[in-house]
């Protein structure tokens, strides 16, 4: 099969809290007004990408454990393919707990450690025999070779970053950033990468790798940049509930727009349009939209 999307990375089970009256003091037990358990992480990115109507696989490993079973049948479920998966002989739990409170989030995780276990390597082989339009990924630390490998089979790069302070100011990140097609960091982590605390400035430094870049900008929508130009693009005005995995959305909604043919500046609108759907409900794909639902939400009010 040929797939629109591989996502690489880990999947994560969430546990996620909000509508919480008070924080819980030592020895106290506080009830929430509303909970969710489902998964996170990479999975919220090729949940959406799937409810967009793409075919995708997911590149990541999995236990023998219960929580591993539930993201596999959750993935399946979706219509995301779980065969690409590097199944280990070993629980491989991945946790995180999400709280809601003050308008803020606060995570408590857990993860297994697998011996031996080289997530890029496997990765690497994996994308040797596959053929797929797009690999959507992490400028994470090991990753070089991964997204090399997706660059020789001619797929484009979408490359996300996680929050490390530490690796955000490595030199060795540029140079995975000039391998990169479309960089989609937010705005902490871009103005963290460039020293530079103003998006426009730090989006102009960020482009000079010849790469396009989008900075998320959370409620007040997006920054782009494309071929010399930077633009911002407003996102939608909606009751936020939880922001958990909301730019992992907006990512699918971004790379859908593109593989359609879309302009970078229409698909951005449809990243905004997806991302906004995604913290109406707890959980990152929870509220990710459909396409039919992006077809009567965000096609028919702009026709």
């Amino acid at each position: 099969m040929t797939y629109d999307v591989l996502v690489e990375g880990i999947i994560s089970t969430d546990v996620i809290f909000s509508s919480i009256p008070k924080m819980p003091n030592p020895g106290e037990e506080v009830y929430c007004g509303s909970f969710e358990f489902t998964c996170g992480a990479a999975y919220n990115t090729a949940v959406a990408l799937s409810r967009l109507g793409l075919k995708v696989a997911v590149i990541g490993p999995m236990g023998n454990d219960f929580l591993s079973q539930f993201m596999k049948g959750s993935l399946e479920a979706e219509g995301v393919s779980t065969s690409l998966m590097f199944q280990v002989d070993q629980p491989l739990r991945c946790l995180s707990v999400c709280i809601n409170y003050g308008g803020d989030r606060s995570f408590l995780s857990f993860q297994d450690s697998v011996e031996k276990l080289n997530l890029a390597d496997y990765a690497c082989s994996v994308i040797e025999k596959t053929e797929a339009k797009v690999l959507h990924t992490s400028a994470g630390r090991g990753n070089k070779g991964v997204i090399e490998t997706a660059k020789t089979k001619g797929m484009l790069i979408s490359l996300d970053v996680g929050w490390d302070e530490e690796w955000l100011q490595d030199d060795q990140l540029s140079e995975l950033l000039k391998m990169a097609d479309i960089f989609t960091p937010n705005q902490k982590e871009a103005e963290t990468i460039t020293g530079i605390m103003n998006p426009y400035e730090a989006i102009e430094k960020l482009g000079k790798h010849n790469t396009s870049v989008v900075i998320k900008l959370g409620e007040h929508g997006a920054l782009m940049r494309q071929n010399h130009t930077i633009k911002k693009i407003a996102g939608y005005q909606c009751e936020a509930i939880d922001t958990t995995g909301a730019g992992d959305v907006f990512s699918a909604g971004l790379l859908a727009g593109m593989l359609k043919g879309w302009s970078l500046e229409d698909s951005v609108k449809l990243g905004n349009y997806c991302g906004s759907c995604s913290v109406q409900s707890l959980g990152g794909a929870t509220g990710s939209p459909s396409w039919q639902q992006v077809q009567k939400g965000f096609l028919e009010p702009i026709k």
